[in-house]
């Protein structure tokens, strides 16, 4: 059973998690976002209170990607601010993790998440893998790898974090806009062979199956068509793709831009009484 598609939720309208012992952050608290039952990969919003500490040496058998909405956390004397970004390679050694103030840290685990105490069987580390820290406020904007995106989109731009040598997995932040309806009235739908995962830190997207707002959270398999899309206010998000590289196949035909759409979510049973449950949008999570 793959992931199911999930297009999309409100972060805000998720319960928290206590976590508690034999997990991977006993004492924090996790707000699940999407999860695959057959690998145990997860997606997860993580919220760690003031003064959380896990002291003891340890590793996890799964790599850990993160990115920090707020607060700050310190993994292995590596202290993460607002805004920073990391890709932890599975069974890197940990001496301690830590969070004075407290942080919300967008957390995705590509496998079983629970700490394992002590150092990890030899071999399993691979530190050619491992993106130590990224300060992505200080990262210069480049442009976007579609030519399309380049042509339609207002002040398009994009961060590529992380592109892994094998898989061709990528994560990158991306922004443009806003759009002018009167000017953009139509555009292109499109799909991608790959996933395309994605979290709305800032702005707004304007898509036929409603609006986005900061927080919204997307997992889209591949092949799935959407759009056309727009952004009244702009945008700015985390992006990730998996199974590969994003690369996009745009229809022939243009259709009209929906500037007001009504919230049609496609969620997995467990998401859908979320759905009509009013979010607050004023905070990220």
């Amino acid at each position: 059973m793959a992931r199911p598609h999930i297009e999309f939720i409100q972060n805000q309208v998720l319960p928290w998690k206590q976590l508690g012992e034999g997990s991977s952050r006993p004492g924090a608290a996790g707000r699940a976002l999407s999860y695959d039952p057959d690998t145990k990969a997860a997606s997860v919003l993580m919220k760690y209170p003031s003064s959380w500490r896990l002291a003891e040496n340890h590793y996890l058998p799964c790599d850990e990607e993160l990115f920090v909405l707020d607060g700050s956390l310190s993994v292995g004397g590596v202290v993460y601010g607002k805004g920073d970004y990391a890709y932890l390679p599975a069974g890197m050694t940990r001496p301690g993790m830590a969070s004075g103030p407290g942080a919300a840290v967008l957390t995705f685990f590509e496998g079983p998440q629970g700490s394992v105490m002590g150092d990890a069987p030899l071999g399993m580390y691979d530190p050619t893998r491992l993106i130590a820290k990224i300060e992505t406020e200080a990262m210069p904007w480049g442009t976007p790898s579609d030519a399309m995106v380049m042509t339609f989109a207002n002040a398009p731009g994009r961060k590529l974090l992380r592109q892994d040598p094998k898989t061709g997995d990528r994560t990158w932040m991306l922004r443009f806009g806003p759009d002018d309806p009167k000017k953009m009235t139509h555009g292109r739908a499109e799909n991608h062979p790959v996933v395309e995962e994605s979290f709305l830190l800032e702005g707004e997207i304007q898509m036929p199956c409603g609006v986005l707002h900061p927080g919204a959270y997307f997992w889209r398999p591949p092949g799935i068509p959407h759009g056309p899309v727009g952004t009244l206010k702009g945008l700015w998000g985390f992006f990730r793709s998996k199974g590969g590289p994003l690369t996009t196949k745009w229809a022939d035909n243009e259709e009209p831009v929906d500037w007001s759409p009504t919230y049609r979510p496609i969620l997995p049973d467990h998401l859908k009484p979320f759905a009509t449950q009013a979010a607050d949008t004023s905070s990220l999570y």
